[in-house]
């Protein structure tokens, strides 16, 4: 089984040494075979939002040439199983991270639906030199669910500001270790077998995240799943019911995921039928530049 680490941190930097740290356990768990990514070593182009992907008719998926997306795109399909390891800047991940999840939707329809196979086991670190890291965990699950990697663990390490910071941090380092043991584990019996590992299992029971979207009234929304729940104190502790019909269409699941890339295209050909019209709506801005350049 091939185990494949990722980390959006710089060369032996903190998330590196806790990704280390959590393949070394994983290796160590027997029949695993391990192969670290290090962003910075590869070339990744910014993703243009120009949706070509996702148009009717595309079956080639990412019109951008000429980086690595190819190379990230055949380790991906060729893991069974991903720990992702990152820092954090400004309480989320760096831009090099987002630059590599923008571009998953490029890999194409029928590659992420393909995905949905098999359930693959994943988890994520996070590193910050400072507690501003409350956005980091919920930015990093994002490309796991769009691959149907089950996240069974994760992990949020403070304090760390220099690389080999978190050396000194001997809980730190056992909570990777434990973290790469939980990821072997899940990819022998599978996700749905072993379900969640971690210590800290969250609120939406998708995902695991403790992020929540206040709505009207009592409702509160997962913004990673779009499961709603309603709120309610009992006895003075906070209680969370989620609702059953949303649980069964959930975004990252492939009903959700079909339905997303219906309405894109649904949306496409409206806009198709009004081009002549936008054409010529968009002439007084292309004439209005007042551009500034070094």
């Amino acid at each position: 089984m091939r185990l494949l680490g990722i980390s959006a941190g710089r060369k032996m930097g903190n998330s590196e040494i806790l990704l280390k740290e959590a393949l070394m356990a994983a290796e160590q768990a027997g029949d695993i075979e391990v192969e670290i990514i290090r962003l910075h070593d590869l070339k990744i182009k910014y993703c243009t939002g120009c949706e070509a992907c996702v148009k009717p008719g595309n079956t080639e998926g990412c019109i951008i040439k000429g980086d690595d997306m190819p190379f990230i795109k055949k380790k991906l399909s060729e893991c069974d199983g991903l720990i992702i390891s990152s820092p954090t800047y400004l309480l989320r991940p760096p831009a090099i991270y987002f630059a590599l999840n923008e571009r998953f939707l490029g890999f194409g329809h029928d590659y992420l639906m393909g995905t949905y196979k098999k359930k693959r086991a994943g988890a994520i670190i996070s590193v910050a030199g400072t507690d501003w890291a409350q956005m980091a965990l919920p930015a990093l699950m994002m490309p796991f669910f769009m691959l149907n990697i089950s996240v069974v663990d994760k992990m949020q390490a403070k304090w760390s500001s220099a690389p080999g910071h978190v050396l000194l941090y001997n809980d730190v380092i056992r909570r990777a270790a434990e973290l790469g043991g939980n990821v072997a584990k899940a990819m022998k019996k599978t996700p749905e077998k072993t379900g969640y590992l971690g210590d800290d299992s969250g609120v939406c029971p998708y995902c695991h995240s403790n992020l929540l979207l206040a709505e009207a009234g009592t409702e509160v929304t997962c913004p990673l799943c779009d499961i709603r729940a309603d709120l309610s104190i009992e006895e003075g502790d906070l209680r969370i019911a989620w609702r059953n019909e949303d649980l069964k269409n959930i975004r990252w699941e492939p009903k959700g995921m079909g339905h997303h890339g219906d309405k894109i295209k649904e949306n496409h050909a409206a806009f198709e039928k009004n081009k002549g019209i936008v054409e010529k709506m968009t002439e007084k801005y292309l004439a209005y530049g007042k551009y500034s350049r070094p």
